[in-house]
């Protein structure tokens, strides 16, 4: 109530401003023109005019334009236009022969041709007040857009977020399936590194931002998890150098590529399964690069790469909109995936 209260004052203040100022530029306008003692009718004449202005500026703002203009029905606003000036034109007349039948106790009408001049400069005024008014109306609604935008684009991140937690999940528990088949000494470890992981994604899956080093540690721990499972087969050599660990960047950013990673690779032609991990971050990019063999005989898999690695091209789509380029290139022996992040000054 009181944040209502405080607009209407704003709103108000700015109005009141408006006419003041058009009142004080006709009297220093004229009064060049005015001989000595004609200034208070000058000042009278304005001040009798004023209503007259208002009163179309504010039917023509208030009810013409969003009847007629914004529904596109021209003839219809045209035609209010000419009204609403005629009334003006005829108050002007009106009011001045008023005034001159104050100071002489005499009536006559005044010239037409004499009121053109103030006639053109009253049209100007009404029509740079309703512009101003479509102007003003014209920044909410953006405004308001901006904001649906906005609202929309965090309630997609958060559906795509939702749908990444389970397939990260099910992928590690099938891991974790895996290994106690086996009856491996591994298992518990197993267990304890998905236990790092989820308490990840309980306490910071839904934040806004994340240092990167907290990224690099997740991603990390699934790969360690996934190292457990195939043992001496599974050749990872990585490298990573981040300048600046606080870096801001959106939470589970690096892990879908390493689903995908584990999900589209396997075995060399060596007998290995082998990944490369590159990661270079500093205070102006990110640069992460991930390459992994895959099975001689193995099928190409769709360069989508996925549930998990759809997800991540949508909310790169949604979070860092022109600061992102991610380039997939599926060759049959080998997968590979590049992202570029530039960062803003605020996430730094």
């Amino acid at each position: 109530m009181k944040n209502h209260h405080r607009i209407n004052i704003k709103a108000l203040s700015i109005h009141l401003l408006f006419w003041m100022i058009y009142v004080a530029s006709e009297y220093f306008a004229n009064l060049m023109h005015k001989r000595p003692g004609e200034s208070l009718r000058f000042i009278q004449e304005t001040f009798l005019s004023l209503p007259a202005l208002m009163l179309a500026t504010y039917f023509i703002a208030g009810y013409v334009v969003p009847r007629f203009l914004k529904t596109s029905k021209w003839p219809l606003f045209v035609f209010w236009i000419f009204i609403a000036a005629g009334l003006v034109f005829f108050a002007r007349i009106k009011l001045a022969e008023l005034v001159n039948y104050w100071e002489s106790d005499r009536y006559f009408k005044m010239p037409v041709d004499k009121m053109l001049k103030n006639i053109i400069r009253d049209y100007s005024i009404v029509a740079l007040a309703v512009c101003i008014y479509i102007i003003g109306d014209y920044r909410k609604k953006q405004q308001l857009n901006e904001q649906l935008i906005k609202a929309k684009a965090e309630a997609e991140i958060k559906l795509l977020k939702g749908q990444l937690h389970p397939h990260f999940l099910f992928n590690s528990l099938n891991n974790i399936y895996s290994l106690a088949l086996m009856k491996s000494d591994l298992t518990a470890d197993a267990i304890l590194k998905l236990t790092e992981l989820l308490d990840y994604l309980v306490y910071r899956a839904n934040m806004d931002k994340v240092a990167l080093s907290k990224e690099v540690e997740l991603l990390q721990n699934y790969v360690d998890l996934e190292q457990l499972r195939y043992g001496e087969k599974l050749k990872i050599e990585s490298e990573i150098a981040i300048r600046n660990a606080a870096i801001g960047v959106a939470p589970l950013l690096l892990l879908p590529f390493a689903e995908n990673c584990f999900k589209h690779g396997g075995v060399g032609q060596d007998g290995l399964f082998r990944i490369n991990i590159h990661l270079i971050a500093d205070d102006k990019k990110l640069v992460f690069h991930l390459t992994n063999s895959k099975k001689k005989n193995r099928e190409k898999a769709a360069v989508n790469g996925g549930v998990g690695l759809e997800n991540i091209r949508k909310r790169l789509t949604l979070l860092y909109p022109d600061r992102h380029q991610l380039s997939i290139d599926n060759q049959p022996d080998q997968y590979s995936v590049r992202l570029e992040i530039y960062f803003r000054n605020e996430e730094l």
